[in-house]
């Protein structure tokens, strides 16, 4: 089965992008999790959490709001990468990262 990351933008509008095993393979979920705390921090982004505890999920969401719509359609590799990592960092096949309702 392929995976994919769903992306709603703020305003609402939604980006479906399927990725395949290949582009998986390339990263275990510890990596990913590694990978996606030093982007963050690569970001400057802020810990949203006011007891200071940083979740996986906060990182993932602060990430993705940064992406340009621009490097969307068509998803980037930078994004592509990204979009690999946070599946495997939250071990699922797939994921929805709604920025409108601030979830996932």
């Amino acid at each position: 089965m392929d995976h994919e990351v769903s992306v709603v933008l703020k305003n609402g509008e939604r980006f479906d992008f399927p990725l395949g095993a290949d582009e998986l393979a390339a990263v275990d979920a510890a990596t990913a999790r590694h990978w996606i705390g030093e982007e963050f921090r690569r970001a400057g982004l802020e810990n949203p959490n006011p007891m200071g505890k940083m979740l996986l999920v906060d990182q993932i969401l602060l990430l993705a709001g940064n992406i340009k719509a621009a490097d969307l359609h068509p998803a980037t590799p930078e994004v592509r990468r990204f979009f690999c990592a946070a599946l495997k960092a939250m071990g699922r096949p797939t994921l929805t990262i709604d920025l409108a309702a601030f979830k996932l």
